[in-house]
């Protein structure tokens, strides 16, 4: 009968197979593949202000991420639509730029 272990040496082997260097790499290839396309579908928008497409890199995960530091929840705005508000300013729809990305929408 077959021996299934969870761990090696004390690590779990879920990161261990994470932390391997071909895995890594290729994490790496796709957050970057990923932060292009999706830098792509932001700069078709025909105003984009300060919102940029960023590629982190935490311990074991990557994260392509749309930022625009301006606050006032601006790049939550941009992935999913706002309403009016009381502050004047107009509703606009979503562009769900990350979600068309990863292949998301809809689900």
């Amino acid at each position: 009968m077959a021996q299934v272990f969870k761990s090696v040496n004390g690590r779990k082997l879920t990161k261990l197979i994470a932390l391997h260097e071909t895995v890594q790499k290729r994490l790496d290839t796709i957050a970057l593949e990923k932060g292009v396309q999706a830098q792509a579908k932001l700069d078709a928008h025909k105003v984009t202000g300060a919102a940029r497409i960023d590629v982190e890199q935490g311990r074991v995960d990557r994260y392509v991420v749309l930022n625009d530091e301006r606050g006032l929840s601006a790049a939550l705005s941009i992935e999913y639509g706002r309403d009016a508000d009381s502050e004047g300013r107009g509703a606009m729809r979503g562009l769900y730029i990350l979600h068309d990305t990863f292949g998301l929408r809809g689900r």
